[in-house]
């Protein structure tokens, strides 16, 4: 993997983001819950892609959403809900020619969204590891789509930490282009973007207002 890559700040270009992930603030205080919460949630999106000439960064900010947490009473039983959406033409690799030419691959102005669903996932789902009263995902599963193609992905929580109240959580998971139809061009004739790009988002979560 690139050596700067975890050094970013954080893609998206796809997205999520898990969010992707105000869950891991859920989870930090599950237990003292009422039956229903909601998070205000952030994500900055990494993301990493590598070609047959060199490899590339870039990152982008998902928009402010809320989580939505039901059925807190009872750890099984107990599920999450949230969209968590970044503006294509937002996504940034420092290069202005390459960001054209992502923003045609993604047909921006078809889609101009990427979006990760979380949609009544089961707390139990993410695997979590219990430390006291604290439960730790391990795992994030959720919906990902890009140029109005679904799939289900999984994200890998790299890391979490709680303070005052506030949640960070990152995760990590790859994105395949050829899954979501997306083609990219080769320059020159030869230099062609590889199919997997890999992606970090870091997640923050705190009550809501």
């Amino acid at each position: 993997m690139h050596p700067s890559f975890f050094r970013l700040p954080s893609f998206a270009r796809f997205h999520a983001k898990v969010g992707l992930a105000a869950m891991g603030c859920l989870l930090a205080w599950l237990p003292l819950a009422p039956a229903e919460e909601s998070w205000s949630g952030t994500c900055t999106i990494e993301f990493l892609g590598k070609s047959t000439l060199h490899d590339f960064t870039g990152t982008v900010s998902a928009r402010e959403f809320t989580l939505k947490a039901t059925n807190l009473e009872d750890r099984e039983k107990a599920q999450i809900n949230a969209v968590i959406s970044v503006a294509v033409k937002n996504m940034d690799t420092k290069d202005e020619k390459r960001d054209e030419n992502m923003r045609d691959s993604l047909k921006e102005k078809d889609h101009p969204l990427i979006s990760v669903t979380l949609d009544d996932l089961k707390v139990a789902d993410t695997k979590p590891k219990w430390e006291g009263r604290l439960p730790i995902p391990s795992k994030l599963p959720f919906e990902l789509t890009i140029m109005g193609t679904s799939h289900e992905e999984t994200g890998k929580v790299e890391s979490w930490s709680e303070k005052n109240g506030v949640v960070t959580m990152v995760v990590t998971f790859p994105v395949s282009l050829k899954a979501y139809d997306i083609s990219v061009p080769t320059v020159l004739g030869f230099i062609k973007v590889k199919d997997t790009i890999e992606v970090k988002a870091i997640l923050t979560l705190k009550p809501a207002a």
